[in-house]
């Protein structure tokens, strides 16, 4: 027998269910949520029956469906935990796979869709070593191969659980409802918005058993279009056995009271029409923005009186927001006053020792049980990367942590094995001894660095062979040989936060004895550490809160629209409300592919609005229009909302946040003094007139003029090659020939330093030398094509300068311009600087010419600065003044014409462009010039950081 009792307000209390529901019975209490089951427990709605044993061994009240089935199985099945099983599905992989280690990493890569898969299978009874799979679900095969794994892995994965005498949850659940599905006759399950196939199953094994199941959920007749997926979960109930609670109204505050009952109806809707003040919709320019803009808001909320029990911040998907919310939190503690004591206290966010393996230090520990595999290191430079910036190894270690990534895609990126890294290290210890260029980041090395980092590999190496040099063990085996390796490295010079982090982590370890009784090997023991950072819960709700938060007075509550139904706070705040967090996106579902996006809309909209009605006097919905690279629209659901209430969205610009005074008078009035120079490169008065943000980095930052990222040396590479062939062409006396002669010269140069070059950029890979091979060759042809016009022969260049008078305080000063020229080209007429090389070095790409065709394409101004408009304009007036230099300067013009007399307009303008560009810097003027140009420049990580922090650069 079937009831449904709903309610349109608040949730129903214990005296109104014992009054209409319980009437004196016996019954079993069930909630969908944790926090539903921490409310009926404090009420004292929770019989003394439902006390029962939990798997550490415990007793206490079992009121989550998943909690309380587990403790009714466990009595007479022994169940294995969710970290075996996971360790069960490793081996049924291994041993699926044999061997072919293609086929283990695809499973394996896809390891989360099968875990699921199993439990699904096994709720819903399917069992494939005795059974075929049925036809309806065979239809839903997204690909017919996978049955056959299915079949195998399903297989291996139960032989696997019987060898160590353990059963699924699922499959021994199902089996413990025939023979009896609850020990009451009456069974309240409350705050279900749709069921799983075991609910389902436990629910129907309550029907044929004769049980009286009574669900309780809100529903309100007039919002059929925000609880369609309550009217279609609860179906089965007959209309004469539903009937309706009466409770208090939810909010007291009109314009909040009119939206929670006006929302998503199916009906034409009215507009309110009195003023707003308890509702507030906000647009951020990006995430960060957002999360600054939700930590102002609490505040406010503090200051006003509020305590945290009583507010409550809503994410869709928490673990996008969480981390970068608990920064912020860090940065700019909230506090509030407790009301009854009169103290001010902290607030805090719930922190699960678990994500303390996610620290640096944490993530030292996970690292060594992903550097060793079929008996030998096996070390990617990213892991090394991240073991040097753990702070474990030491303070000293870990300050060669930026010097190792700015080198790492020039050396290391190829390595692997001992002997990989041992040989490439030594080929650094020699270059960083060696004159090179100076945009390459080995000039950042020094010996010491390199042998700090020799030594690093091979401890790695020690330690990894101790550890994996263990068969089976028991977990606590695997953590006392952890722990000794662990405390036999400390170093002295560890830094006093990774200290203390080290030893709460040593707490974290202590949890893996509730997940396994089984023996492990020391890869599976990595596996289980690997997971713990993932959590271990896979119920029907976001377990991301600790039970300690309702105990915690101080704890902020953060939440999921899942976590929300039925519960009441006073302010609740809604981070996210955009076109891809609500709705969240449909997941296609795999391998059973089975067209749900119909529930999935109703599931969705059913959710936003139980954020809505859990609010009674606050309500603030949020949406950042960018988060990194990612754009977003606000939420139909938020727009919706704006159209009811008639009122627009906050909209937060960039510099909204910024309160200058909040600065202290001496930082507003300081006057920094003006560095004055007798002489710059051309180079650098060209990138300032591009990008005065850039010189500045490039001056203040150790690694901001060197080429770092893959590509930018990728390119450098083309010209460091080139600077070669030529310095080839300078020593053989090369003569102009037809150009396939020429052209083949050229390519033997080309073969001449090939090895060199490959020395030179050892973390290259074939696939990108061949890349590289292609344009160098481009260069050569296009030389080969010009030479029999005008080559005679190359030699080398030398430094050369050009002096400016530009204005000064009292008088003019004369500044001094200085460029080398590494190459030149003799012609018949006058010489010509090669630009292959060195245009590719200095500034990787030439940029594109964007004025054809349009016009106003001259300069910009930004700040009061006058700037070239684009990198091409910035490289044609660096190439001009050099070519203009030799023309005019050196006087090579043998004949006027166009070409020397615009170059001679150019040189007579250098006089002004620089006396402009060194006056602004002198200035202290550096604004950020944002274009196509920053996707090459080598100070683009510098720059991020300082525009994120400043909220100027997205």
């Amino acid at each position: 027998m079937f009831t449904l009792y709903t309610y349109d307000n608040q949730r129903p209390d214990c005296s109104l269910i014992e009054k209409n529901i319980v009437k004196e019975r016996q019954y079993t209490y069930i909630t969908a949520t944790k926090a539903l089951a921490s409310v009926r427990e404090r009420e004292g709605l929770i019989p003394e029956h439902q006390r029962l044993e939990d798997d550490r061994g415990e007793k206490r009240k079992m009121i989550l469906f998943a909690n309380i089935v587990r403790a009714w199985t466990k009595q007479k099945y022994a169940l294995s935990s969710r970290g075996e099983e996971k360790t069960m599905l490793y081996r049924a992989m291994n041993e699926v796979s044999k061997g072919t280690t293609h086929l283990r990493d695809l499973l394996r890569h896809d390891f989360s869709s099968w875990i699921r898969i199993l439990y699904g299978l096994a709720a819903l009874g399917i069992d494939l070593r005795h059974t075929s799979l049925p036809e309806e679900k065979r239809k839903q095969l997204v690909n017919p191969v996978i049955e056959t794994h299915l079949k195998d892995i399903q297989s291996s994965f139960y032989v696997q659980l019987e060898k160590v005498g353990k059963r699924l949850f699922e499959a021994a659940a199902r089996d413990y409802f025939q023979e009896k599905s609850s020990p009451t006759e009456l069974v309240i399950m409350e705050g279900f918005t749709y069921f799983t196939d075991l609910q389902k199953w436990f629910i129907e094994q309550c029907r044929i058993q004769g049980k009286e199941i009574v669900f309780i959920v809100p529903y309100r007749e007039r919002q059929k279009q925000g609880f369609a997926i309550i009217e279609e979960t609860y179906n089965i109930v007959p209309t004469h056995c539903r009937f309706t609670l009466e409770t208090p109204q939810i909010s007291g505050k009109m314009d909040v009271a009119f939206l929670q009952g006006q929302l998503l109806q199916n009906e034409s809707r009215t507009i309110f029409q009195d003023p707003v003040s308890n509702v507030r919709l906000a647009q951020y320019p990006n995430r960060d923005r957002e999360l600054q803009g939700c930590i102002a808001q609490l505040k406010f909320w503090f200051d006003s009186g509020y305590e945290p029990k009583e507010v409550a911040v809503v994410m869709r998907r928490s673990k996008e927001f969480i981390d970068r919310l608990r920064d912020y939190m860090a940065m700019n503690p909230l506090h509030y006053r407790d009301r009854k004591t009169g103290e001010r206290r902290k607030v805090e966010l719930v922190t699960s020792p678990r994500l303390l393996l996610l620290t640096p230090v944490g993530r030292f520990i996970l690292n060594l049980y992903q550097i060793w595999k079929e008996n030998s290191l096996h070390l990617q430079a990213d892991l090394l990367e991240s073991i040097l910036s753990s702070g474990w190894l030491g303070a000293g270690i870990q300050d060669s942590t930026p010097v190792f990534r700015a080198v790492k895609y020039q050396y290391f990126t190829n390595c692997k094995s001992m002997d990989e890294w041992l040989g490439v290290l030594n080929q650094l210890e020699q270059d960083s001894e060696k004159d090179t260029i100076f945009r390459l980041p080995v000039q950042l090395v020094d010996k010491e660095t390199v042998r700090k980092w020799r030594e690093v590999i091979e401890l790695l190496a020690r330690i990894c062979n101790r550890l994996f040099n263990q068969k089976e063990a028991s977990v606590a085996k695997h953590i006392e040989i952890l722990q000794e390796e662990l405390n036999q490295m400390l170093p002295k010079a560890l830094r006093k936060a990774e200290r203390i982090v080290l030893e709460k982590i040593q707490t974290v370890f202590q949890e893996l004895s509730t997940y396994f009784s089984i023996p492990l090997t020391t890869e599976e023991f990595g596996d289980a550490i690997h997971a713990l950072t993932k959590g271990e819960n896979t119920d029907e709700e976001d377990e991301s809160q600790n039970e300690e938060e309702e105990l915690n007075p101080d704890l902020l509550r953060i939440v999921t629209p899942e976590t929300l139904d039925g519960m009441v706070y006073k302010a609740v705040l809604y981070l996210g409300c955009d076109n891809v967090h609500v709705p969240v996106l449909y997941p296609e579902p795999w391998p059973f592919y089975e067209d749900g996006r119909g529930k999935h809309l109703m599931t969705e909209r059913y959710m936003f609005l139980t954020v809505v009605r859990s609010a009674s006097e606050q309500l603030v919905l949020s949406y950042a229009q960018k988060d990194g690279d990612r754009s977003f629209q606000p939420s139909t659901y938020m727009q919706e909302v704006e159209r009811l209430l008639g009122s627009k969205r906050e909209v937060q610009g960039i510099l909204d946040s910024l309160d200058l005074s909040l600065a202290h008078d001496g930082v507003k009035d300081v006057k920094i003094k003006s560095a004055k120079r007798k002489s710059y490169d051309l180079s650098e008065l060209a990138h300032y007139g591009l990008c005065p943000l850039r010189y500045r980095l490039e001056l203040l930052h150790p690694e901001a003029r060197m080429y770092r990222n893959e590509w930018q040396l990728q390119i450098y590479a083309q010209s460091t090659w080139l600077n070669r062939i030529y310095g080839q062409i300078e020593r053989s006396n090369l003569k102009s020939a037809s150009k396939d002669i020429f052209y083949q010269s050229l390519l033997v140069f080309m073969e001449a330093t090939r090895g060199e070059i490959h020395r030179m950029f050892p973390a290259f890979s074939p696939i990108v030398w061949h890349a590289i091979e292609i344009q160098v060759k481009d260069q050569l042809d296009y030389l080969s094509n010009w030479q029999h016009s005008f080559f005679r022969s190359v030699f080398k260049g030398s430094k050369e300068s050009f002096s400016v008078l530009v204005d000064g305080e009292v008088e003019e000063r004369t500044i001094k311009v200085t460029f080398e020229i590494p190459y030149m080209l003799q012609s018949a007429r006058f010489n010509l600087a090669m630009f292959g090389d060195l245009l590719l070095g200095e500034w990787l790409l030439p940029g594109k010419d964007e004025s054809e065709g349009k016009d106003g394409q001259g300069e910009v101004e930004i700040d009061g600065v006058q700037l070239f408009r684009n990198q091409y304009q910035a490289v044609s007036w660096w190439r001009k003044t050099i070519n203009s230099f030799f023309a005019i300067e050196k006087g090579q013009v043998v004949i006027e014409n166009n070409h020397t007399k615009r170059l001679k307009v150019h040189y007579d303008s250098l006089p002004e462009k620089v006396g402009q560009l060194v006056k602004n810097i002198e200035s202290n003027k550096f604004p950020m010039h944002s274009g196509e140009h920053c996707t090459s420049c080598p100070v683009r990580p510098e720059c991020l950081g300082i525009g994120s922090q400043l909220g100027v650069a997205e």
